[in-house]
């Protein structure tokens, strides 16, 4: 459960490090919550659940982060919004589908969200960090920490301008 204090961002993401790429998302929560920033909130997990719905915190603005094979290198941010898409069961769900199940069950309107994609494409059990994905895992951070370095206060603005302007153009 988040903290009761109000922070300026929450950040979920998730993956596998023993399946090569799938670990970028945990690779990026370590980074952010070794800043120990008290105004970021980092949940880290193997996929997305239901039961995360328990860790928004009001309209704080939520950053989803994932590797992704929807782009072919380097980061996309994309702004999203509570959809009833189908991707979901009782052991995962999209970011999407699970602003929708808090929307349901609150019956208010979900926070702002962005899904940061993270390029990648190797995803075998036992692989490393692929080249696409090592590559994508470093301007991830740098695009991070030049969001982090802005005040809280600024972030979602700064998401908000950094957000593709509709699907089709990740």
């Amino acid at each position: 459960m988040v903290s009761s204090t109000s922070p300026g961002l929450v950040v979920f993401a998730w993956g596998n490090v023993s399946r090569g790429d799938d670990g970028i998302g945990p690779l990026l929560a370590e980074k952010l919550r070794a800043l120990q920033l008290h105004e970021l909130v980092v949940i880290e997990d193997f996929q997305l659940n239901i039961e995360h719905v328990m860790d928004f915190n009001g309209m704080t603005p939520l950053l989803f982060i994932d590797a992704s094979v929807s782009i072919e290198k380097g980061i996309a941010v994309e702004r999203i919004e509570a959809s009833n898409d189908g991707n979901f069961s009782t052991h995962a769900i999209s970011p999407q589908a699970l602003l929708n199940v808090y929307q349901e069950t609150t019956g208010d309107a979900p926070p702002e969200a962005f899904l940061l994609h993270v390029a990648a494409s190797e995803f075998g059990l036992g692989e490393s960090l692929g080249q696409t994905g090592a590559a994508a895992l470093d301007d991830a951070w740098s695009f991070l920490s030049d969001l982090l370095e802005e005040s809280p206060a600024e972030w979602q603005a700064v998401l908000t301008a950094r957000a593709a302007p509709d699907r089709s153009a990740l």
